[in-house]
């Protein structure tokens, strides 16, 4: 039926001489279906914001545990109130590097979604002056390897979601001997600079590998909207079993 009606409607156009072809568009990845591939049970948010991150995973149907970090005060506040809600969702006010202790981070605008511990070196401002630095905070951090610990003792199937301004590296840093937990990672990486000393995607892609990672997907995070030059991506990496 389908296809007798695709073909009415091309002899139609014909009388016009114009030729129609059926766009069949690509398959986009879900995100969802890839935690169900790799049986996710668990997962951490890191970086949390406002808990936004942590509401797309319930929405795309994620029903496990989370567990969701954010270090500035004022995002934590709003997160908590997302958190509440949600037995099977925990939260700590807290950032996550390669040391334990506090470190100062760099507050910016447009609702903190540029917040780093790194230092702005202007790319992001000529394009979004929103995001300039604000201000500064000092934040309690955590490593990875102590609240995988406490949040993960055991199992293989955690998931990571690092969105930590240039500061991801540190982060895993902080766990390689318990990255045989983490079954996969959603990760920004940046193929343009913004951050003093940020490791851009051509080193980050060759770790993530070293650690026994492969690229499942890739979504554009950040971009020029006038000249479309894409500044960031978001990599979802698993440890994918080859048989």
């Amino acid at each position: 039926m389908i296809k007798t009606a695709k073909k009415t409607v091309q002899q139609a156009f014909h009388l016009f001489g114009l030729d129609v072809k059926w766009h069949v568009p690509h398959p986009v990845h879900d995100l969802f279906e890839l935690l169900k591939l790799y049986q996710v049970d668990t997962v951490f948010d890191i970086g949390a914001n406002s808990g936004v991150s942590g509401e797309y995973f319930r929405n795309i149907g994620f029903a496990g545990k989370m567990v969701s970090f954010e270090p500035v005060s004022d995002l934590y506040q709003q997160l908590e109130k997302r958190v509440s809600k949600d037995p099977l969702w925990l939260s700590e006010n807290v950032a996550i590097g390669d040391q334990e202790g506090e470190q100062e981070i760099y507050l910016t605008g447009g609702a903190g979604a540029a917040n780093s511990f790194l230092v702005s070196i202007g790319q992001m401002e000529q394009v979004a002056p929103e995001l300039a630095t604000i201000g500064r905070e000092m934040v309690k951090l955590r490593t990875l390897r102590s609240i995988i610990e406490e949040h993960y003792p055991r199992g293989n199937r955690l998931f990571l979601k690092i969105d930590a301004q240039g500061y991801e590296k540190k982060i895993l840093e902080g766990a390689v001997d318990q990255l045989n937990k983490v079954v996969g990672i959603r990760i920004e990486l940046s193929i343009v600079r913004s951050y003093a000393g940020e490791p851009l995607i051509c080193e980050m892609l060759p770790y993530l590998y070293e650690l026994g990672y492969r690229v499942c997907a890739i979504d554009e995070a950040w971009s020029d909207r006038t000249t479309q030059e894409v500044y960031q991506v978001d990599a979802i990496l698993f440890r994918v079993a080859k048989t």
